[in-house]
């Protein structure tokens, strides 16, 4: 399969400026603060032509055990095709001892739970979510780390072990069960999966001395398990998502047992997205393995061979990406001016189930090199802050979705000036595109660049994997992808 993916583009040669005007400037027009509104400075308009190709994103990125991790399908995305994204859980023990006195007990139920945060797309799917154990003898699923979400699956043993039809529009709702055998517990927001008591009696077999006094030992006897949504499950057109560093996301071993001679219950539990007791250096495991498969207009798109789409298409991690190619930029630089605003104007175009698959929130914009092996920041535009949740200026830079407009805007007016005025190095090449996060190389005023190692990775959108939507090219006939410039001359 020929799928694009970073390759090089073949640009045409100079744009157009399609039209010019010439207007009294307005607070508005004249951009972030470049210059105030005066009498007798006139202002022109001016449209940048761009060019635009589709790419898929070659993501590494990998979830931290505080993020919020997805679970289910999307079946058939009608413009997209297909998502699937399961989750690979370790638990960890609370004690060295958890079940008192082991000898004595009988197990009377096992269920595992999942602390529910929110969801993407259908409100009314339902899916069958599936529980497996993790293989001890044949998984490396054990690391003092997190796994990419591109990581091949784990291996599993037996089969599943646990099942439950999940209606996504209950998740949310109030759930009533015993503890203990006399507590009635009234919770929400929480997933809560009955599991085979076999796992109960793995636990209680363990050695004390030996397989719980440890992590390391702990995880060699008992891995995890896998949640995945079953390919039968009656409505897959949604991702929930989860919480697993909450208290609520614990396998839990409800028991029977004799306490200083008397009949007990007990109910000993173990965690998943906190460290257990203090034996342990390490918080449970995890893994999160997300598959997008191109299908319908999206894959006929990256596949076209056309370096000039009419069309993009941005989808959330793992995802897609555009570039976004402006051939008339030489041509502008040469001429002296004062740019008081410059702007990328994304427009959205009406896809077939748009109710259901919103878009992202926020986009990122970048720019790549002539090789397109690396990426940099957009000069004096792009403002590193340091703070969260971000890292960067995201109302200086722009890249939100307008719900009243039905576009995304990227402010570029000082990266344009600094062409214009200092001749720097001018990237004709753009990157838009929906990541998690990003770790480009930072752009300094001066036209040189750094590498963002001493820097956190921006934050873009979140959570993973929400969010996609269709936008207009370089090339649409009504709704154009373009660079909207304010300027006046000099």
């Amino acid at each position: 399969m020929n799928r694009k993916i970073f390759a090089p583009v073949v640009t045409a040669i100079a744009g157009l400026l399609i039209y010019s005007s010439c207007t009294k400037p307005d607070a508005t027009d004249l951009g972030t603060d470049l210059i105030p509104a005066v009498d007798n400075v006139h202002t022109f308009e001016t449209i940048l032509e761009v060019e635009t190709d589709n790419f898929l994103y070659p993501d590494t990125t990998r979830l931290n055990y505080n993020d919020i991790f997805p679970l289910g399908q999307i079946g058939d995305d009608p413009v997209f095709g297909n998502t699937t994204a399961d989750l690979y859980v370790g638990f960890i023990p609370t004690s060295a001892n958890p079940f008192i006195n082991k000898d004595s007990v009988t197990i009377d139920s096992v269920v595992v739970s999942l602390a529910y945060q929110g969801l993407y797309a259908d409100s009314t799917s339902v899916q069958n979510i599936d529980v497996t154990q993790i293989s001890n003898a044949g998984s490396n699923f054990w690391e003092p780390s997190n796994y990419r979400i591109s990581h091949a699956p784990f291996a599993t043993t037996g089969g599943v072990i646990g099942t439950k039809s999940v209606d996504f529009r209950t998740l949310n709702d109030s759930v009533y069960y015993v503890n203990n055998g006399t507590d009635s517990i009234r919770t929400n927001n929480e997933l809560r999966i009955r599991l085979d008591n076999n796992i109960g009696q793995q636990l209680l077999a363990l050695d004390t001395a030996t397989d719980y006094k440890t992590d390391s030992n702990f995880v060699r006897k008992f891995r995890g398990l896998v949640f995945k949504a079953n390919n039968a499950s009656p409505a897959k057109r949604s991702l929930a998502y989860f919480n697993l560093a909450a208290d609520k996301s614990r396998l839990m071993v409800y028991c029977r047992v004799i306490k200083n001679g008397i009949k007990d219950t007990i109910s000993p539990y173990f965690v998943a997205g906190a460290t257990g007791y203090p034996a342990y250096r390490y918080a449970a495991n995890y893994a999160s393995l997300i598959r997008q498969t191109p299908a319908h207009d999206y894959k006929n798109y990256l596949l076209n061979g056309n370096v000039k789409d009419d069309k993009v298409f941005i989808q959330s991690t793992p995802g897609s990406y555009a570039t976004v190619t402006i051939p008339g930029l030489d041509t502008f630089k040469t001429v002296n001016r004062v740019v008081h605003k410059a702007e990328l104007i994304l427009p959205r175009i009406d896809a077939t189930d748009d109710n259901l698959y919103t878009p992202p929130s926020l986009m990122f914009i970048d720019m790549v090199n002539e090789t397109r092996d690396s990426s940099f920041t957009v000069r004096n535009d792009f403002v590193y802050t340091g703070s969260a949740p971000n890292y960067y200026d995201v109302a200086n830079q722009g890249g939100f979705y307008s719900t009243s407009n039905k576009n995304y805007v990227f402010n570029l007016t000082r990266y344009m000036q600094s062409l214009v005025t200092k001749n720097l190095r001018a990237f004709k090449t753009m990157r838009v595109y929906a990541p998690l996060e990003t770790h480009p190389h930072i752009s300094t005023p001066d036209g040189k660049s750094v590498a963002n190692i001493n820097f956190p990775s921006l934050t873009i959108n979140t959570p993973i994997s929400n969010g996609r939507v269709v936008l207009g090219g370089g090339n649409h006939a009504t709704q154009k992808a373009r660079i909207r410039i304010i300027y006046s001359k000099i």
